[in-house]
């Protein structure tokens, strides 16, 4: 069955080029064009789409007015907005239905391959719960301005480490923490690394980068705010699980780009958690008082009071800004494997088992319950009988660098 996508933009030359450019597509999409929004919401109801793409900017109906609009009558569909405007920050908090963003102009080949990602990222980005938490935000997070320019920089043909390297110095404070957390026992370099340039060549550009975006998240929680959130904690646990799923890889000779996925989805599974306190400090003070009465795990306590999970919602807000698939995958079932419906090795089983050996091998409060470890996942995937290997490769990984030493 052909994948319905509707084009909605107002210049008719747009639309005669989206014809054009996606010409070869004819056997995997059923494409429909609108000049302006009340036509595509017609078209709409006639019959849903699988994909909606608007131009932000039309007389009239907006693409905004018009995204909103087609979240109401076709909520099924995969909602993306094309705009010309520099400032993507302000984008995302404009149009709040959209589910991926892309700048005009754009290449035929970015924009495929933007609505091949929301269509694999369907689960995550329609979940009704997820939806219902997220449109209580009083605003979406936005991606540090660093992670965004470097995405500008990596999307280049051939990425120059002089250039990310120059980046990232241009950024004090990011540059500052960066080194710090490189040098310090979670990496276990032999080395002192000085300067960003050497923090590039020794650990890659996916790594860094990961190591930005989670820097720069975690450095907005404002810790005097809510004082029961032990940032310190949950960031030592994120880039323990980070360093133990990579090992995890390694000890299954994934390739390199799983390898990288696996850590950088250890690094941010848990971000989920501080979106929801920082937006609801009342209710998930409500979720950890819960958990140390032992009325439950952090997920289920969440679910209880939020309908919803740290997982779901920070999987949602990393594919808004466009982190890997496998990434966001993984961070959105990390607690919960068996949903998935592809067994096998993957960054997700990685990162699944790596969260609770952290949590087993590094207690760090024993007031909160551990989420239990899905053998009937590992034993689908046929990986069970390599338990014992990865918690023996993970304790020696833990033994080699001080384990709560980071931060």
């Amino acid at each position: 069955m052909k994948t319905r996508i509707l084009f909605v933009d107002d210049e008719p030359n747009v639309l005669s080029a989206l014809r054009r450019m996606f010409h070869d597509m004819r056997g995997e999409w059923e494409m429909d064009f609108a000049q302006d929004g009340p036509t595509g919401l017609t078209m709409i109801a006639e019959q849903p789409f699988d994909v909606v793409v608007a131009d932000m900017r039309m007389p009239g109906m907006d693409g905004a007015m018009f995204l909103r609009e087609a979240q109401i009558h076709n909520p099924g569909a995969i909602r993306i907005v094309l705009s010309g405007h520099s400032d993507r920050d302000m984008i995302m908090q404009t149009v709040r239905p959209a589910h991926q963003f892309l700048q005009k102009p754009c290449r035929p080949e970015e924009l495929k391959a933007v609505i091949s990602r929301g269509l694999s990222l369907r689960e995550v980005f329609l979940d009704e719960r997820v939806k219902n938490v997220v449109a209580k935000l009083d605003q979406l997070p936005t991606v540090p301005r660093l992670y965004a320019a470097l995405l500008d920089v990596l999307a280049q043909e051939d990425p120059s480490v002089r250039e990310v390297s120059a980046l990232i110095a241009q950024d004090v404070g990011m540059a500052a923490g960066l080194l710090k957390l490189v040098n310090s026992a979670f990496f276990g370099l032999r080395t002192h690394v000085s300067s960003p340039a050497h923090a590039v060549n020794l650990l890659g550009l996916d790594v860094v980068k990961a190591l930005v975006l989670g820097v720069g998240l975690f450095g907005r929680f404002d810790k005097e705010a809510f004082h029961d959130f032990d940032l310190e904690k949950l960031w030592s646990h994120c880039l323990g699980t980070a360093r133990l799923a990579r090992e995890i890889a390694a000890q299954e000779d994934a390739p390199s780009e799983a390898r990288e996925h696996c850590y950088i989805a250890g690094l941010l599974h848990d971000v989920g958690k501080l979106v929801m306190a920082t937006n609801f400090p009342e209710l998930y003070l409500e979720v950890i008082r819960a958990c140390q009465a032992g009325q439950g795990t952090i997920l289920d306590m969440e679910q209880h009071f939020f309908g919803a999970s740290h997982a779901e919602v920070g999987a949602y807000l990393l594919g808004l800004w466009g982190v890997e698939d496998a990434v966001v995958r993984a961070v959105y079932l990390h607690h919960e494997p068996g949903r998935d419906r592809r067994a096998g090795f993957s960054p997700l089983l990685a990162v699944h088992v790596a969260n609770r050996l952290e949590h087993e091998l590094v207690v760090i409060s024993r007031d909160y319950a551990i989420n239990p470890l899905d053998e009937l996942y590992l034993a689908a995937s046929g990986l069970a009988p390599r338990l014992p290997v990865w918690r023996e490769a993970c304790q020696k990984v833990l033994e080699q660098g001080g384990a709560d030493s980071g931060g």
